[in-house]
Parts: C-alpha cells; sequence; structure tokens
C-alpha cells in the first residue's frame, strides 16, 4: 500500500511493467508478491530484478537476498549475488 504515491493515479499511457514490477519488488509483503505472477511471467519479473535492483550492488543488499532465496527459489543466492551484484557500468572510451 502507498508504494506508487509519487505516481499519477490514473495515467494516459499507465505505468510501465518495468517500473511496476520493479517497485512491487522493493515495497510489497512476500504474500502479495505471489499476485504479480498472475500479471507478468516470472522470467519477466526476474529479469526487472537482476537489471534493476541487483545491478545496484550492496545497496539492496539484504531485499535481493530475500528474494533470491524466497521469491525467486536461486539455490545460491551468495554466489548468484556475488556474481550479478556488480554494477553494470560501461567502460568504453570514445576516441
Amino acid at each position: 500500500m502507498g508504494c506508487l504515491w509519487s505516481y499519477e493515479k490514473n495515467p494516459k499511457g499507465g505505468i510501465d511493467d518495468e517500473i511496476l514490477i520493479e517497485k512491487a519488488l522493493l515495497y510489497l509483503e512476500f504474500e502479495d508478491l505471489y499476485k504479480l505472477d498472475e500479471l507478468y511471467p516470472k522470467k519477466l519479473q526476474r529479469e526487472v530484478w537482476r537489471k534493476k535492483l541487483v545491478s545496484q550492488g550492496c545497496y539492496y543488499d539484504i531485499i535481493n537476498w530475500l528474494l533470491a532465496a524466497m521469491y525467486f527459489d536461486i539455490k545460491q543466492p551468495d554466489k548468484y549475488l556475488k556474481r550479478y551484484g556488480k554494477p553494470q557500468l560501461e567502460t568504453r572510451i570514445e576516441a
């Protein structure tokens, strides 16, 4: 409740799916997260989670560990988060 307070109530274009998934993963209780399965496939949820939250590194450490272990059923969450938890920084230098 209240996790999307800053968004317009009836947006003209709707709320972007990635934003909705990201905010739901961050702010909803686990009982409510399972309702996301009715709206979006688990594969999309996991992609958004990895791209938006896991890539933040230690900023969302505890939340990411709980989501990995309890929601996405990842067998070795520590290993997974260590592998994907490094920020995806672009290191190309244009000449």
